[in-house]
């Protein structure tokens, strides 16, 4: 009891620091941010050195051999996540071309066929620029958000989504993602947490992980497609947005062989660059809970 307390002042207090600093940072012009980037890469092992540590456990033995290349990319997109979300508009405006699209064709088709569209993204790159984006190019987001571990946190990051344009959905959210996608929206969600009790048991990397049946539920339901979308970081600084083609489901298949078939691709696009996903969210605790139909 009291550790769990403990944890949530550690976090409360975490959540005061970042806007803090952001309300000082976010004065200065975006020929700050390689300056504090360096400043943050420093601060960043002390704040998270448990995550660090986590994600050093949870890294898959095939990447054992660049384990602290990769570590150190983790870390440093991360840092960049979080300036780019407060320091957007002032990135945009130095350089018109800081995020590009590939897969756009993707995109235009899911559009073209008027049933909604379903943006499937995960904690890799900078997953916030991709709805920033989206929405400015005439797509109005309508993303599914789950609340951080504190108030003043969910509040914070929700702030800078709807300044930017877009609806949050915390409360009832299949339902509402039903109703919108029926509506002809696109709803976007990030569906690469550990689901626990709620998901189904699928592979992840060689190991059992359960994953939610959301996304697959919303993409039978409404006949909307479903697309897998990532933003890469790239050795420029750039944001290279990659919108895939749907994933195909089968609704005669079990719900665990669809899930698999949208685990499979994020874990291709992980494969890719792990130096750009959130390795230390616990993903096989409790994988045994999931349900295995």
């Amino acid at each position: 009891m009291m550790r769990d307390k403990f944890k949530k002042i550690k976090r409360t207090l975490r959540a005061w620091l970042i806007k803090g600093l952001v309300s000082l940072i976010t004065r200065l012009d975006a020929r700050a941010v390689p300056k504090l980037k360096r400043l943050l890469l420093k601060v960043f092992p002390l704040i998270f050195a448990r995550e660090i540590q986590r994600a050093r456990e949870l890294l898959p033995t095939e990447f054992a051999d660049r384990k602290d290349e990769i570590i150190a990319g983790m870390a440093e997109n991360q840092v960049m996540t979080l300036l780019e979300v407060f320091f957007y508009e002032k990135l945009l405006a130095a350089d018109p071309d800081f995020v590009q699209i590939e897969g756009r064709e993707n995109i235009e088709e899911a559009l073209a066929g008027k049933r909604g569209i379903i943006i499937l993204s995960g904690h890799f790159g900078n997953w916030e620029v991709m709805g920033y984006t989206l929405t400015k190019m005439g797509i109005p987001m309508h993303v599914m958000a789950r609340a951080q571990a504190v108030d003043q946190m969910t509040e914070f990051m929700n702030s800078f989504r709807e300044k930017r344009g877009e609806v949050v959905i915390m409360d009832n959210t299949l339902p509402a993602a039903l109703k919108l996608l029926a509506q002809n929206k696109t709803v976007g969600l990030l569906a690469d947490l550990n689901a626990k009790e709620r998901g189904y048991q699928v592979r992840f990397f060689g190991r059992a992980a359960s994953f939610y049946s959301a996304p697959v539920i919303m993409a039978l339901r409404s006949k909307a497609p479903l697309i897998p979308s990532f933003a890469e970081r790239q050795k420029n600084g750039r944001l290279l947005l990659r919108f895939e083609k749907p994933v195909e489901f089968d609704r005669n298949d079990s719900m665990c062989n669809n899930i698999q078939r949208y685990v499979d691709r994020y874990e291709t696009a992980y494969r890719r660059r792990p130096d750009l996903w959130c390795w230390f969210h616990e993903r096989y605790e409790f994988a045994s809970l999931g349900r295995t139909g």
